[in-house]
């Protein structure tokens, strides 16, 4: 059976951003128990007939129904485990990128003994300036990501 919002409900129980079991399935499994096993990236996975799910696109599914086609959800505050049905959204996968923390926006520059800035907008680099104070740089990157990578959140 392919998974939708009706056998979502008719499995599961929300619960403050955890799936928790409303029917017993297997030995294994106890009617109130809360779903899933934490994954070694930090995400919460769901065995579902057998199929493993993240935890945060089932708990998107049972609030909004199917993930639109070509759509990502993806944790608004960035921490994978924070499956609140609050802290989620369907993005594209370029919106999800933006989220990646490596991605800083700023860096020292030995050569010059400054901190520079630069953002990323449509595959090119854009260039934000060099500050002596590191929280400067990253002020100047904030405002830039601010500015221009807008998330429509309708």
């Amino acid at each position: 059976m392919k998974i939708n919002q009706a056998l979502l409900k008719h499995l599961f129980e929300y619960e403050e951003g955890d799936l928790v079991w409303k029917k017993r399935t297997s030995n294994r499994i106890k009617v109130g128990d809360i779903v899933g096993h934490l994954s070694s990236i930090g995400y919460i996975q769901v065995r579902v007939n057998n199929i493993l799910y993240a935890a945060h696109r089932l708990i998107y599914m049972y609030h909004n129904g199917l993930i639109p086609e070509g759509m990502e959800v993806d944790h608004i505050n960035g921490i994978r485990d924070d499956n609140r049905i609050e802290n989620l959204r369907a993005v594209t996968h370029k919106q999800n990128t933006f989220n990646r923390t490596k991605a800083k926006g700023y860096s020292y520059d030995k050569t010059r003994g400054k901190y520079q800035a630069c953002i990323c907008i449509d595959g090119k680099t854009k260039h934000l300036g060099r500050y002596s104070k590191e929280e400067d740089a990253r002020q100047s990157y904030l405002n830039a990501k601010q500015e221009f990578h807008i998330i429509d959140e309708g």
